[in-house]
């Protein structure tokens, strides 16, 4: 009887898939589920898996399958759902990780919102240690992002003494960055 006719409904016979019959069944179809797998899936490694898990399952539930179709048709049907399950499990991984990098992002951005608030504060208590005038100039500059020749005219000094306020500020504040002097 050749096995590519083998119909196996025998629930009398228990033992209907023996060593032999299975030797015979893989030596048979281990080639062409291995091609029909790796036509889907493109890759040799993850097809020989998928084609070892087939048969490892076949010989595991031997004594509870009941396989009323033809053998290769089972084998084949078996595949087909394999590979779904492989891209099915490929597209979770990806949403996986495309969640775990979008929550690294926000981690990130959180901590960064932290550093920063931290930091404004930390500047904002140096910029109250500058005398007036340098601290006017500076915050003219910086927050209204107003230029030299306006700042000299907004608050009615000439340019080079707005420039050297504005250079005062500057070093004091990198200075005081630079030493961590709170």
């Amino acid at each position: 009887m050749a096995i590519s006719k083998l119909v196996f409904q025998d629930r009398k016979n228990s033992n209907w898939l023996d060593e032999r019959r299975f030797n015979d069944i893989f030596e048979q179809y281990w080639k062409k589920l291995f091609g029909f797998c790796r036509r889907h899936i493109r890759d040799p490694e993850t097809s020989k898996e998928i084609v070892q898990q087939l048969f490892l399952s076949l010989w595991e539930r031997r004594a509870v399958l009941d396989i009323n179709v033809n053998i290769g048709h089972y084998l084949f049907s078996a595949a087909r759902l394999k590979i779904a399950e492989h891209y099915r499990r490929q597209a979770t991984r990806s949403a996986y990780h495309g969640c775990a990098a979008d929550f690294c992002d926000f981690t990130t951005v959180t901590e960064d919102t932290v550093h920063y608030q931290d930091l404004d504060c930390y500047v904002k208590g140096l910029l109250e240690r500058l005398p007036c005038r340098c601290r006017q100039v500076y915050t003219l500059s910086r927050n209204s992002g107003l230029t030299i020749p306006e700042i000299a005219q907004q608050l009615e000094i000439s340019p080079k003494t707005a420039e050297a306020h504005l250079t005062k500020a500057l070093k004091f504040l990198r200075a005081a960055l630079l030493t961590g002097d709170r």
